[in-house]
């Protein structure tokens, strides 16, 4: 009996020692494999902490560089001399401050106008034109003046000439033509009734007596003037760009005619007027004033050589 119990009891201790020397053997297996990973974990934190302190220095090595050329750049820049302005030196500031933002609003002021002159520039560019030709008549109108102001005063000196007399009067301030010498007859003496029907009415316009010969001259003429059509008298400059007067020179030839004027009472200034462009284009005038009921003129000529100015 006795011997039976010991069998079992030594069996059982066969079968916990191959038992035992297994579980310590992977116990020793594990904490290989623990110190082995430990081991791994710490060389890797260190590699990694040799890495940032690597990069440490590196960007410490490049802070010191530039603080180096920092100080060698603030070394080459003068010295201040520690002085303050002084009062005068800030009010000559406060002056230019001043003075700068004064130049920005008129600058400011000068965009504005520019801007609305682009706004109305279609306004402006119609009109130029009637401007720019009030300027020229004011300036004719100046030019006559000044003529006028600078000559020296003198009694005409009337001459004979030997021209054809041409007449025109000066009534309420208009020039009227009494013909027209665009196309000139042969005959001289039919000059005279060449009626020109844009300043007078060719239908009530006669010669009454009309005696033309190498032996005897003398023609009576009776002229009604159209009212209201002659060349208006404003001024010289006005005077000389009006189509009609610029028409009237062009049938002319200061070689050949005599402007003869008759003016009337209520005229007399516009007689300067007329007298000076005539002038201005080279032709000798005579004048004489107009003591009859216009628009009905009547005149007379006879043989004998004119007299102009």
């Amino acid at each position: 009996m006795s011997s039976r119990r010991h069998d079992s009891e030594d069996s059982l201790d066969l079968l916990l020692d191959p038992i035992c020397n297994i579980f310590g053997t992977v116990m020793f297996v594990a904490l290989i494999v623990a110190i082995l990973a430990l081991t791994r974990s710490g060389v890797e934190t260190l590699e990694t902490l040799d890495s940032f302190s690597r990069e440490d220095n590196s960007k410490l090595g490049q802070l010191q560089v530039r603080a180096e050329e920092l100080e060698s750049l603030l070394s080459t820049l003068p010295a201040s001399d520690g002085e303050e302005l002084d009062d005068a030196a800030a009010a000559q500031i406060e002056r230019a401050i001043g003075e700068v933002a004064h130049r920005q609003e008129v600058v400011n002021r000068y965009r504005t106008v520019v801007a609305a002159t682009r706004e109305n520039l279609g306004e402006v560019s119609v009109l130029l034109p009637p401007l720019r030709e009030e300027v020229s008549r004011v300036s004719d109108a100046l030019e006559s003046a000044r003529r006028a102001k600078d000559r020296q005063l003198r009694t005409p000196l009337e001459r004979e000439v030997a021209l054809f007399p041409f007449t025109m009067l000066v009534w309420h301030d208009r020039l009227y033509v009494l013909c027209d010498l665009t196309t000139r007859p042969r005959d001289g003496c039919e000059w005279l009734r060449c009626w020109d029907p844009k300043y007078v009415v060719a239908a009530r316009c006669s010669t009454p007596v009309f005696e033309c010969s190498r032996v005897k001259i003398y023609i009576e003429r009776s002229v009604f003037l159209r009212e209201n059509a002659g060349i208006n008298l404003v001024d010289v400059g006005t005077l000389r760009n009006d189509s009609a007067f610029i028409t009237l020179l062009a049938t002319l030839r200061p070689t050949e005619d005599l402007v003869s004027l008759v003016v009337a009472p209520d005229s007399f200034d516009s007689f300067a007027i007329v007298k000076e462009a005539m002038l201005a284009a080279g032709f000798t005038y005579t004048v004489e004033p107009c003591d009859q009921d216009l628009p009905n003129y009547r005149d007379v000529w006879i043989p004998g050589n004119p007299r102009g100015l």
